[in-house]
């Protein structure tokens, strides 16, 4: 009885993983096929076992661990770094103007700053 549980919870520790080497220990990357690799070999296991040895409690674990990787491959496609995004400026665009206070009580305007090198800084995250 045990190992129908395996698959299930093995796909959704791969995803909370997933979201503790991201957010944590900030591992960026593009695609994140480690974690995609582990929740299809789980989804093959629980699959297989549903196929050699039939049973209610084996198809629903098969069932589970899919939906598990199904809602995981659809979460990280479409709400994160990896979806595709239509707000950002692409290259060769214009950059849009902004006004922002400076740190020393001055106002400084990108519109103004026009012909001139400027370097913009973007940090992530909050403070």
């Amino acid at each position: 009885m045990l190992i129908l549980v395996i698959p299930p919870v093995v796909a959704a520790a791969a995803l909370g993983l997933y979201f503790l080497t991201t957010f944590r220990l900030a591992a960026w990357r593009r695609v994140p096929w480690e974690w995609l690799a582990v929740m299809l070999a789980a989804t093959s296991f629980a699959v297989a076992r549903a196929v050699r040895a039939p049973s209610a409690a084996t198809i629903v674990a098969a069932a589970l661990t899919w939906a598990i990787v199904v809602f995981s491959a659809w979460f990280l496609f479409s709400f994160t770094m990896y979806g595709p995004r239509e707000d950002r400026p692409r290259v060769g665009e214009r950059f849009p103007d902004f006004t922002l206070p400076t740190s020393d009580g001055a106002t400084f305007s990108f519109a103004e700053a026009r012909g001139r090198r400027v370097l913009l800084i973007f940090y992530r995250g909050t403070w």
